[in-house]
């Protein structure tokens, strides 16, 4: 699985116990924490999925992630041709 899409799957799992998943702002620190890479990788790959328009980020006090509709159908899509 391609890097990009790994961090889409971790936010994935981030969000997905939340009631409305595409509202939940995930914070840098999450996924540094869960990642445990450097957030400049992490950053990389945040630019080619908001490329794709599976992720929106918004600058406020800090960073904030959100997975759109689109990504989680992503995640989803590929968990299916996993499993």
């Amino acid at each position: 699985m391609q890097d990009h899409y790994s961090l889409l799957h971790t936010i994935y799992e981030i969000v997905k116990n939340d009631p409305q998943p595409e509202r939940y702002s995930c914070r840098p620190r999450e996924l540094i924490l869960r990642r445990m890479q450097e957030w400049s990788e992490i950053q990389q790959q945040l630019q080619l999925l908001e490329q794709e328009e599976l992720v929106v980020t918004e600058q406020q006090d800090t960073m904030v992630i959100r997975i759109t509709n689109a990504g989680l159908e992503k995640v989803k899509e590929q968990n299916s041709l996993v499993g």
